[in-house]
């Protein structure tokens, strides 16, 4: 699970070791991955070896893996790997094999199953990557895609008139995908799943540093709006501060399983 991003595409070097870390302390509070294996779980048979792309720290190529599925996880960014290795040998996961590199860059070919979660230069159907999963997945294909265009975003319409005096950008979602799978006479079945995504803060400050680095602001002179607005936004929680996010998604899947040419359903 990659890029929290504005859903127009996330540059490769987005992740440093700063966000992943923050990141990572946000997934190990979250009930994402429960949440959406309760969708994928029953379509698929314990052994099924998966292909998760853009698996960041392991979101949810940890969760397979530990539910019996034996899974390659790709993860390009090297914040982002170097935390999913660390919690691999810290729970020791024999069946999950972690390869550091983006789609394309290995043979996706042979797996019974491909995974793609929250990454929209993927997922937003301009490539060839979704008639690409489509042929290389033996059996079944989930893609993950946040769910509702206007959904707010780390506080961001409120942030992005008060910081820069212009409101925020409309982001995409799991529909441009969809249609996209449409167009490629892909009938995908589509759920939508809700969790929490919490991300604790030890303080105030560190708080402002984190809105600064994600908005992408170098300077200290937006500090104190920063700092006025968390205050009425952070709740006091384990002896810190917690920002309270409730998100949706769109698990999107087909079956790739073929009889005469057409594809079986598995719902």
């Amino acid at each position: 699970m990659s890029s929290p991003g504005s859903g127009r595409g996330t540059p490769r070097g987005f992740w440093n070791r700063l966000k992943a870390r923050w990141y990572r302390r946000g997934m190990e509070r979250s009930d994402f991955a429960e949440a959406a294996l309760g969708v994928m779980a029953p379509r698929m048979e314990r052994g099924w070896s998966v292909l998760d792309v853009g698996a960041g720290c392991g979101a949810l190529c940890l969760a397979l893996a530990e539910a019996g599925f034996e899974v390659t996880a790709l993860e390009p960014a090297p914040a982002m790997y170097e935390i999913l290795v660390e919690e691999k040998e810290r729970r020791g996961l024999d069946g999950l094999e972690t390869v550091r590199g983006a789609w394309g860059e290995i043979d996706a070919g042979g797996y019974d199953v491909i995974v793609c979660a929250n990454v929209p230069e993927l997922l937003g159907g301009g490539g060839d990557f979704l008639p690409a999963v489509d042929r290389a997945a033996r059996r079944m294909v989930f893609l993950i895609a946040s769910a509702g265009p206007g959904a707010d975003k780390f506080y961001y319409r409120d942030l992005y008139p008060l910081i820069f005096n212009k409101p925020y950008p409309p982001r995409t979602d799991y529909l441009a995908t969809y249609c996209a799978l449409h167009e490629l006479g892909i009938c995908a079945g589509v759920e939508i799943i809700e969790y929490d995504f919490d991300q604790p803060f030890d303080d105030l400050d560190e708080a402002v540093e984190f809105w600064k680095e994600y908005m992408g602001i170098v300077t200290e002179e937006h500090d104190g709006k920063l700092a006025g607005y968390l205050r009425g936004r952070l709740e006091e929680a384990d002896g810190g501060l917690v920002a309270r996010f409730h998100k949706r998604s769109a698990v999107i899947y087909w079956s790739t399983d073929r009889e005469d040419g057409r594809r079986k359903a598995r719902r």
